[in-house]
């Protein structure tokens, strides 16, 4: 089993906006901004199906994690959409460790939340109309080895 690293996780925020507007067939994706963690040094992307993929079931949003640049990274990840609140509206947790190597590997959630529950006005999420989604991400010592 992987060793979790004692240091605290680390949070990455990405932002979608005008997230009614973007397209949403299933299959149709768009990357994040950049996001750059100082303290490791990799650059991350979050990529993101509003629509779903073509293997997800239909109008479930999709989206899966990026290391773009710099050293590999053994982690657990915490997938987290906020109201504009701030506050958690839903979560998804990696069960085992993953290993983001640069380029090469991505993580994520196929199936990870209805579009209309982001669009639905009673859930308060769209922060004037942008999409916020935060990963948190505990290090590891090593990766998840396979028996």
């Amino acid at each position: 089993t992987p060793t979790m690293a004692s240091s605290k996780p680390f949070l990455l925020r990405f932002k979608f906006g005008g997230f009614a507007n973007l397209p949403s067939n299933r299959g149709d994706f768009l990357y994040s901004d950049r996001v750059t963690d100082r303290r490791h040094g990799n650059v991350w992307q979050l990529q993101l199906y509003p629509g779903g993929t073509k293997v997800s079931d239909k109008n479930i949003m999709s989206v899966f994690l990026h290391n773009v640049e710099g050293p590999d990274v053994n982690a657990k990840t915490t997938f987290i959409v906020r109201d504009a609140y701030g506050n958690a509206f839903h979560r998804e947790t990696s069960e085992d460790v993953d290993s983001y190597k640069a380029l090469k590997e991505c993580f994520g959630y196929f199936t990870f939340i209805k579009r209309s529950d982001i669009l639905d006005d009673a859930n308060s999420i769209l922060l004037r109309g942008t999409l916020i989604i935060d990963v948190e991400v505990q290090t590891a010592s090593r990766p998840k080895r396979l028996v």
